[in-house]
């Protein structure tokens, strides 16, 4: 079974869509936890991850657009700033979860 080119860069399309929508919920989730914390200084990582999500979001959606418009080069950039952005959010979460107090503790 063959498939026309044009239906997997359009899958590719869809799934950095759904890397932007997904960006900006997480980064609305970061922006209220340094909110609901009260912007004291433990809320620059919060709020340095949020801003690193916009950024995703922004790399996602250019990627989907130069996608629909057949553009396929500068795929591995794109590729590699959004593993790097999702790292390092991992890693500011994964602070906050061990060693910011009064943040929610990890569910088993």
């Amino acid at each position: 079974m063959t498939e026309a080119p044009t239906l997997y860069s359009e899958r590719t399309a869809l799934a950095w869509r759904r890397t932007a929508i997904a960006a900006m919920g997480t980064s609305a989730l970061f922006v209220n936890h340094a909110a609901a914390s009260g912007w004291h200084p433990a809320a620059i990582g919060p709020a340095l991850a949020a801003a690193g999500l916009l950024l995703l979001a922004g790399i996602s959606f250019a990627r989907n657009n130069s996608l629909h418009h057949g553009h396929r080069a500068h795929g591995p950039r794109a590729i590699a700033m959004a593993t790097a952005v999702v790292l390092a959010v991992c890693a500011v979460a994964l602070f906050i979860a061990f060693f910011v107090p009064g943040a929610p503790p990890a569910t088993t």
